[in-house]
């Protein structure tokens, strides 16, 4: 599981740099953009960059769902399934090997990028020191996300401490009813991931950015209320359709905005120190919900750990309010922001 996840982000950074590498070569080439057009340039190249993204996403959805199925047709045994599933992880690997490296600083030099430049994207700001210290803007703006990111990863954990006995005590889920439901999961994630983010994020704009990340947030801790709650298993699904949707359009969000803040020496550093922050969530995520099980249980009417999920997701709802928009989105394009105060923008520039 680690392993893959491993991957998905080496392929999730690597995708950054590319766009990174479009923008730059693109910066540099004739001079026929007049400066209205490339206004616009950057919306397109952001919209762009969460399509790829998204497509990224639809195939790991797709891979959840024909998984357990090449599993059940191909292999018999527990064995023979596990030999299967490290060629795959081999192949994946492979591929991440074979893809081709990123335009290299020298190349970005010889399309006219300036030496003084260059000298300053050798120094990371990503790494855990740099970015606790909040100096910069893409520090805070690195924070704005990893604080997303961990929170987001703890409410999961938290969250699968009680979900599989949950399932089990209402419908009665067995194997066969997990392989399903994992699979419905694998469907609705492709499926938003594919389609419905990119249109998302086009229609809305970095202006009301804030508006989709906060509603996927209540929507996350609704969802998760109902399903947790209800007694029919259709309102289960149903549930569920609007949380996957909303994770892929979150996630998406994200991680463009991920790649969009680092230059490309500086994405592998920034997307590892997001990779690290989830970790530590996988760890201390299921300690903390048995924790809060444990001395606070549940009874008929209220589960503990269930309302720890959505107190997460209720404060990621208003720390996206409060600092989303002056952090992360001003630190991609300040032309994007509009009503920030004078003070903040000043404050930030003399931090520049």
């Amino acid at each position: 599981g680690a392993l893959l996840q491993h991957n998905f982000d080496v392929f999730k950074a690597l995708l950054s740099e590319y766009h990174n590498d479009i923008d730059q070569i693109q910066s540099k080439s004739e001079e026929i953009l007049e400066n209205d057009a490339k206004e616009g340039d950057h919306r397109t190249n952001t919209i762009s960059r969460s399509g790829s993204v998204g497509k990224l996403g639809m195939v790991a959805g797709i891979s959840f769902m024909v998984g357990p199925m090449i599993s059940a047709f191909a292999t018999k045994t527990f064995q023979s399934a596990t030999v299967l599933a490290i060629i795959f992880t081999l192949a994946s690997g492979l591929t991440v090997y074979l893809l081709p490296l990123p335009v290299l600083l020298s190349d970005i030099k010889q399309i006219g990028e300036k030496n003084d430049t260059l000298t300053n994207l050798t120094n990371s700001e990503f790494t855990l020191t740099n970015m606790f210290k909040l100096r910069t803007t893409k520090a805070r703006a690195a924070m704005t996300l990893l604080v997303l990111r961990l929170n987001m990863a703890l409410a999961f954990h938290i969250f699968n401490t009680i979900w599989p006995a949950s399932l089990k005590t209402r419908f009665h889920f067995g194997p066969s009813e997990h392989a399903m439901f994992m699979s419905f999961i694998g469907v609705v994630y492709a499926f938003s991931q594919g389609f419905v983010a990119k249109r998302v994020i086009q229609f809305c704009g970095s202006e009301r950015k804030v508006y989709v990340i906060m509603s996927c947030c209540a929507i996350l801790g609704a969802g998760r209320y109902v399903a947790y709650y209800t007694l029919s298993i259709h309102i289960m699904y149903s549930s569920f359709l609007f949380i996957i949707n909303a994770l892929g359009i979150l996630n998406t969000v994200i991680t463009a905005d991920t790649g969009s803040i680092a230059s490309s020496n500086e994405l592998g550093g920034l997307f590892g120190a997001l990779q690290a922050s989830e970790s530590a969530a996988g760890m201390l995520g299921p300690f903390l919900g048995g924790v809060v099980s444990y001395y606070f249980g549940e009874d008929g009417a209220t589960s503990a750990p269930l309302m720890a999920v959505l107190a997460i997701y209720a404060f990621l709802f208003l720390f996206v309010y409060w600092g989303y928009e002056k952090f992360v989105i001003l630190c991609i394009d300040p032309k994007d922001i509009v009503g920030i105060s004078t003070s903040v923008d000043s404050d930030l520039k003399k931090t520049m």
